[in-house]
């Protein structure tokens, strides 16, 4: 089967391998334009140079793959979506810049930065500053994408910094709404229906979700274990 919606881009390949090493899987050198992608040792799909996500059904066997695999595809669609902005973006023009910055967003005197590396692209959000002749006051991102576009839309105004929940707000969130569902609360569908709609939206949003709460619930029974003498 194949998952494919993204353009094609003659560094995404290169790219995308990076940041899926970085997150822990195993890549292998493209292969007829396909980018081998392997869990644990064990193959799980292959990326094309248009983004297509190609698996085989024998090889996602089990809950973890399945999310695994989703996993690399948001990967693949963020990567995608970065590779076509730098590879448009003008060259950012500031004093004591000596390496290549690309400008991706700039808005009410700040601007969110790309620099390519051989650690992938960099992100990086500043003030601009001296008359939009400098930048100053550096947010480096290194190369979390999503970090660096929440960072420039606090900083800029677009947004406020209290609409967004952290990570373990959101996995918080998660674990009220599945005691709801869980225990026998009085709850019409159409709200049983939103609160679902909730969990899928915070899946989406928190990769590792599952391994947070896995990680509070500890946490949270030694803090109600009464002391023994």
């Amino acid at each position: 089967m194949e998952q494919n919606n993204l353009k094609e881009d003659p560094s995404f390949l290169s790219e995308v391998g990076i940041v899926l090493r970085q997150d822990g899987y195993e890549t292998s050198a493209p292969d007829n334009g396909l980018l081998p992608v392997s869990a644990d040792g064990i193959p799980l799909c292959r990326i094309s140079e248009t983004g297509g996500i190609r698996y085989r059904d024998a090889d996602i066997g089990c809950v973890e793959r399945e999310d695994a695999l989703s996993e690399i595809t948001r990967t693949a669609e963020t990567v995608s979506e970065y590779m076509k902005l730098m590879d448009a973006a003008p060259l950012l023009k500031a004093q004591g810049l000596d390496e290549e910055y690309r400008s991706l967003a700039d808005f009410n005197g700040v601007v969110l930065a790309g620099h390519p590396s051989r650690l992938g692209v960099q992100f990086v959000t500043w003030d601009w500053d001296y008359g939009r002749t400098g930048v100053s006051q550096g947010h480096y991102m290194s190369n979390n994408y999503e970090a660096a576009k929440k960072d420039f839309a606090v900083r800029s105004g677009l947004v406020r910094e209290q609409q967004f929940f952290s990570p373990e707000h959101l996995a918080e969130i998660y674990r009220c709404v599945q005691d709801a569902l869980d225990h026998p609360y009085e709850l019409t569908y159409d709200r049983e229906e939103c609160l679902g709609k909730i969990q899928e939206q915070i899946t989406d949003l928190v990769p590792d979700l599952q391994q947070r709460i896995a990680q509070a619930q500890p946490q949270e029974e030694s803090a109600f274990t009464e002391p023994t003498m």
